[in-house]
């Protein structure tokens, strides 16, 4: 079955760069079964390959015809008002986006005005608007929106980023800047996220206000993913230093986080823990704010905790890939344009292979609390994401390996920390301080580290834009030490 799992996802990164016909999609059906029958006609000692082929080819074929049913090759109704100002009413659907100078609703439209006629519809934009006033999910809205299509984020060292697909993969299709609002009602969203929502802003206000800024904003960055707030001084010494990777709500925070709890309830019976564990990961992502990029990263996670807990190597990609599997079914889009869903991906496989083969290499670390696994697991999961970060941001730290060295391994305690703190501040303000003394002594560690590291000149080169196969060749040459390692 992995050959099929294989096949599928190598046919959505085809459906995803190519574009997809029936004449395609035929194609490989038939070839498919050319290779099948084939089997037929050669020595039984070759069948088992050919089957295997046949196999791939099959999963390529229905990983081709996702794409070919996907939203990437849909046409939108809202294509005939590009470019025109029109009136719609819609409901937010999203989480706002508050940036420094504005913020970013997604709505999904019901209806659109024109002149005496109403037209129904029902798609998902992005509007731009003021800081104020405020909205927030579940409110229905009344806007005049000039539709665009979104184009390709031109980066001044020459990278892309394909803003369009981005889009495409939450299922929007247009943009509107300079968007004029009014509120018709509130109360319109899914009873679930508006809870989810409430307990994120009020896990939020619980952690600013037992800690300080920037400190505050460090903790909201690690456990929520909100990298907005630190401000673009503070962002600029992230990328220096090669530790941009922290902020971001992904796989790879994650799995710091579950495999920190997982560790420190060791001393609870086996099963116990790990049910114990299981849980306060999913309370983790609800507390951030339940977020689908954040349930993928907590799914995959788990995956790799449990085939971790069981010592199944195996087993574990088999369970990986139909993992990757049911999360592409429904939204093929997300493999090629959500680095979210990829650096999940990584840092899951990060946790199943690479940290194994990293312990043994830690053993003058103790294993009071874990630490050791903890660290291993951070390194690991360091080791499969990087060239991937390089990749995208094009910036090489030379003082990344001793800053994130000093600092990483404090990462998980600091998490697991002010994950306690903003838990107890929902109870009450005082009973979070103890936690929050702690916290705010590794964070303020953990600054002044990336700070040091960033004043140091020539600490960053910024490499030129290199190409997708260089990039897979890194991974080959990694994945290849690693393999050969383990044999």
């Amino acid at each position: 079955m992995l050959s099929f799992i294989f096949g599928f996802i190598f046919g959505i990164t085809i459906g995803s760069f190519v574009p997809v016909t029936a004449g395609f999609f035929i194609a490989s059906i038939f070839v498919t079964g050319i290779i099948y029958f084939y089997k037929y006609f050669i020595h039984e000692d070759y069948k088992k390959i050919l089957i295997i082929c046949a196999v791939f080819m099959l999963g390529i074929t229905f990983g081709i015809g996702r794409m070919w049913y996907s939203d990437l090759y849909s046409e939108s109704k809202l294509t005939n008002y590009v470019g025109q100002k029109i009136f719609v009413e819609g409901i937010i659907v999203g989480e706002p986006d508050v940036r420094d100078s504005n913020t970013k609703l997604t709505v999904r439209l019901s209806s659109i005005f024109i002149s005496t006629m109403t037209v129904p519809i029902r798609e998902k934009i992005l509007v731009t608007v003021p800081l104020y006033p405020e909205f927030k999910y579940g409110d229905k809205v009344r806007m005049n929106v000039s539709l665009s299509e979104p184009t390709e984020i031109n980066g001044e060292d020459g990278r892309t980023f394909d803003y369009q697909g981005y889009l495409r993969a939450r299922g929007i299709w247009f943009t509107s800047r300079y968007t004029i609002v009014e509120l018709i009602s509130s109360g319109h969203g899914s009873l679930v996220k508006s809870g989810l929502f409430k307990i994120k802003n009020a896990f939020v206000n619980s952690i600013n206000s037992a800690l300080p800024e920037p400190e505050s904003n460090l903790l909201g960055g690690l456990l929520l993913g909100a990298k907005q707030s630190l401000g673009k001084e503070l962002l600029t010494e992230f990328q220096k230093t090669g530790v941009s990777h922290i902020v971001v709500l992904s796989g790879y925070n994650i799995a710091i986080v579950a495999d920190s709890i997982m560790n420190v309830l060791k001393f609870l019976p086996k099963n116990l823990g790990f049910g114990f564990g299981a849980f306060s990961i999913i309370l983790f992502i609800i507390l951030s704010g339940g977020s689908a990029s954040a349930w993928r990263a907590g799914i995959m996670v788990l995956v790799a905790l449990f085939a971790k807990k069981f010592n199944r190597d195996y087993k574990a990609s088999r369970v990986l890939g139909f993992t990757i599997i049911l999360m592409l079914a429904p939204n093929p889009l997300l493999l090629a344009f959500d680095p979210s869903f990829q650096l999940s991906v990584l840092a899951t496989i990060g946790i199943i292979f690479v940290s194994p083969l990293i312990l043994p290499y830690l053993t003058k670390v103790t294993e009071r609390w874990g630490l050791r696994e903890i660290i291993s697991t951070t390194i690991a999961t360091q080791i499969t994401v990087l060239p991937f970060l390089v990749y995208n941001m094009g910036l090489f730290s030379l003082v990344s390996l001793p800053v994130n060295v000093l600092i990483l391994g404090t990462i998980p305690l600091t998490m697991f920390l002010g994950f306690i703190t903003g838990l107890f501040g929902l109870v009450s303000l005082y009973l979070s301080f103890i936690p929050a003394f702690f916290t705010y002594i590794f964070l303020w560690y953990q600054l002044t580290i990336i700070h040091i590291g960033a004043s140091v000149p020539f600490g960053a080169v910024s490499l030129p834009v290199f190409s997708p196969i260089i990039l897979i060749f890194i991974y080959s040459v990694i994945f290849y030490f690693l393999n050969k390692r383990k044999a």
